[in-house]
């Protein structure tokens, strides 16, 4: 890793994470700010970004700030980074601001039957083959984090949360497609969306419904 991102590393961690405490983080976001104020140094930090490939290089707090300020300024990361930055993490907002990250400019119109199959954005294509891809002994294949006994869904319930919170064009076809993929999960996964549909009033679900070209009605 390149000193300037050494020296970016020192400075993200100590001003996004609340452990320093608010005066230490005011003051480095402080520093921070004179820094980007410096002449070249705002174009330097944005492409070494874009040549970023190790997802230790900053900590969960500093990979936060770096995404919004990354999503902020139209900065790409490296999808691939950004794919295993999503796995790794377990909360639904910081999932949520990768896959921001990763779809933005994505701005095809897509049509409502469009499959998991053959899903135009590679990014998501591939977070939904990973959340239901299962082995033929009923387990995830060797190279993913096994779930729990009898939640084959929790992985792709977690996306669907993610999809539908993001709540753009683009995700929320994935999560019709999602729903409509025939794999072991898929009762459970749409029982799951009706379970928090219910928690809806009706014409947030019904809104819900429209959007994912799908009834949610129990009748």
């Amino acid at each position: 890793m390149s000193g300037l991102l050494t020296l970016a590393r020192d400075y993200l961690d100590r001003m996004a994470n609340p452990v320093y405490g608010f005066a230490t983080n005011e003051d480095y976001a402080l520093r921070f700010a004179q820094l980007l104020g410096t002449d070249g140094f705002e174009d330097r930090l944005s492409n070494e970004i874009q040549e970023l490939r190790d997802r230790e290089a900053f900590t969960s707090n500093g990979w936060l700030w770096l995404i919004g300020w990354a999503r902020s300024r139209r900065i790409d990361l490296s999808e691939d980074l950004l794919l295993e930055l999503f796995w790794e993490w377990s909360s639904v907002p910081a999932r949520c601001a990768v896959v921001d990250l990763a779809t933005y400019r994505f701005e095809k119109d897509l049509r409502p039957d469009v499959t998991l199959g053959d899903f135009p954005n590679r990014f998501l294509a591939v977070i939904m083959r990973d959340a239901t891809e299962i082995s033929k002994e009923g387990e995830r294949r060797d190279d993913q984090p096994r779930p729990k006994p009898g939640r084959l869904t929790a992985r792709a319930e977690t996306l669907l949360v993610v999809l539908l919170q993001v709540g753009t064009p683009v995700t929320l076809a994935a999560a019709t497609a999602l729903l409509q993929y025939q794999w072991k999960g898929h009762e459970e996964l749409f029982e799951f969306l009706r379970e928090l549909a219910d928690t809806l009033d009706p014409e947030t679900r019904t809104v819900w419904s429209e959007r994912l070209h799908l009834s949610l009605s129990r009748e």
